[in-house]
């Protein structure tokens, strides 16, 4: 290396620690000879001024004589490293000493030169590498600082890392485990230094991991680097888990080593689970609604017959019918409509469950909905001890609506408050924003036995039917409520309900829209 590559254009600061005031003019004489370098030289002619120098730390190299006032330049030497001093120290002797030498050069020293061997160029030479050498150790320090901040980074966000983190060497020997592996398999990282990553593998795995590993000695193949497969662990309490591995593979002059990273997928897994069954339970949903409608389809066809050839015996064209024929005749007809009203009802839940029931929105008169529901009921019931009210304000603007599903709806919430109220009255109320008129809600009301409060959501459920008491009938299949907010749903409704045991109770519909306000915000 040339002094222009070392030292560029500037002069070399040259330290000289030497209490012989011929040797420094000989030194200067020498380093002012030697060619394409200039020297900037300071000397030092006492062991303190030289330490004070030494301390300033301001020159490229420095020359330090063994012997200086009666001391020890290899004390100086100690000073200097315990000063910190960054320069390099060529220590220059009258003799030459192999055992000086050695302890010089443990000390820190650059070279050793003997004075009356000394000459410019043998001294330029040794100035130039114990700089270039000074300056290839800074480098290296520099390095290995750098290497060292890496390593804590590295270490920083390994132990940060939610994943466990496992570093095993070419013989399966853990040698590192971040607190994520601590965390996931129990373990602390002295107890597992050095074991053998078998202890992390339920037995079940270990003789394929032994397999692979001396695959991969005598070929150098590993089939599970660079891949994420699903696996189990074995936590330090026994317990069994799934996982999620990913393993990578480097090697270095020490070897290959394997770094493993294992991520817990209990949830995950019970979620594929989950989603699974649930999958299922649709699937087998769709069946059952596929042969409920099914079966529902064939036993219309015959109900209607008996409805139909009932209908024309009761009419009786003959006149040869008795009172009792005809009583009975009535029966059949009853019970066949109730048994078609059934499978009408059941047909309709399988089609709402099966995504198969249309709707149809055009403007609908909520007056109009309403009055003909409750012409219609009052034919059919005549218990003189209910009343069925209605209250519609004179003004309600028509809503956008599937008017036959919403009749179907409110149609089934009276007829249910009409079975279960023994005395008193019906109220069907028609909600309205007063200053536009817009509908944002129906409430049908009874003072009728109530629903206790725990029952309050079970109502919807399909086939689910509380107990009654007195005369109250107790007949139905279960599916009304159920029906009802499922085409509450599909019209984008809200069914809610309210009731006190022994007070009756109010179904309300919420219809969309800015307009619209809850039944439980009214009444909160």
């Amino acid at each position: 290396m040339c002094w222009a590559r070392c030292m560029g254009r500037h002069p070399v600061r040259v330290l000289l620690i030497e209490d012989s005031e011929s040797d420094y003019l000989l030194t200067r004489h020498m380093l002012g000879s030697i060619e394409n370098q200039t020297f900037d030289l300071e000397w030092a002619s006492s062991w303190q001024t030289g330490i004070e120098a030494i301390r300033r730390a301001a020159h490229d190299v420095c020359l330090l004589d063994y012997r200086i006032g009666g001391g020890d330049g290899l004390e100086l030497l100690r000073e200097s490293r315990q000063a910190s001093y960054g320069s390099p120290v060529i220590l220059l002797t009258g003799v030459s000493d192999y055992r000086l030498d050695v302890e010089a050069m443990h000390l820190g020293a650059a070279d050793f030169l003997v004075k009356d061997q000394l000459t410019p160029g043998l001294l330029e030479r040794s100035i130039r590498y114990a700089i270039a050498q000074a300056r290839s150790l800074a480098e290296l320090n520099r390095q290995q600082d750098e290497l060292r901040a890496s390593e804590l980074r590295f270490r920083s966000v390994v132990q940060s890392a939610g994943d466990a983190i496992i570093l095993a060497d070419q013989s399966s020997r853990i040698v590192f485990w971040n607190l994520g592996a601590e965390t996931l398999f129990g373990y602390r990282e002295d107890e597992v230094a050095g074991e053998s990553v078998e202890l992390l593998m339920p037995e079940s795995y270990r003789e394929k991991h032994r397999a692979g590993f001396e695959r991969y000695r005598v070929s150098g193949r590993a089939h599970l680097v660079g891949k994420t497969i699903e696996l189990e662990g074995l936590r330090k309490d026994g317990t069994i888990f799934p996982i999620e591995l990913s393993l990578a593979s480097w090697t270095s002059g020490e070897g290959t080593y394997f770094t493993a990273i294992i991520r817990d997928i209990s949830e995950r897994k019970h979620a594929e689970e989950l989603r699974r069954s649930k999958e299922s339970a649709e699937e087998a949903n769709r069946s059952k609604s596929r042969f409920v409608a099914g079966i529902s389809h064939e036993l219309r066809t015959p109900l209607h017959a008996i409805i139909g050839f009932t209908n024309l015996l009761l009419q009786n064209k003959d006149g040869n019918l008795r009172p009792s024929d005809s009583d009975f005749l009535h029966r059949i007809l009853a019970n066949a409509k109730d048994q078609l009203h059934v499978i009408n009802t059941i047909l309709d839940l399988s089609k709402i469950e099966a995504g198969r029931l249309e709707v149809t929105k055009a403007p609908a008169n909520l007056d109009s909905i309403v009055r003909d529901i409750v012409k219609q009921l009052e034919g059919e019931y005549r218990n003189g001890n209910v009343a069925l009210e209605v209250s519609i304000p004179p003004a309600v603007k028509p809503v956008l609506t599937d008017g036959n599903k919403l009749k179907q709806v409110l149609m089934n919430l009276i007829d249910n408050a009409l079975k279960f109220t023994e005395t008193g009255k019906v109220t069907v109320e028609v909600m309205v924003n007063p200053m536009n008129s817009q509908p944002f809600r129906i409430d049908v009301s009874d003072t009728g036995i109530g629903i206790p409060p725990g029952h309050l959501q079970e109502i919807f459920e399909p086939f689910l039917q509380l107990e009654t008491k007195g005369d109250l009938p107790s007949s139905g299949t279960g599916l009304g409520l159920s029906i009802c907010r499922s085409l509450c749903d599909l019209l984008g409704y809200q069914l809610q309900v309210q009731s006190t045991p022994g007070g009756g109770s109010t179904f309300s519909v919420v219809l969309t829209g800015d307009e619209s306000v809850s039944l439980l915000e009214q009444a909160g």
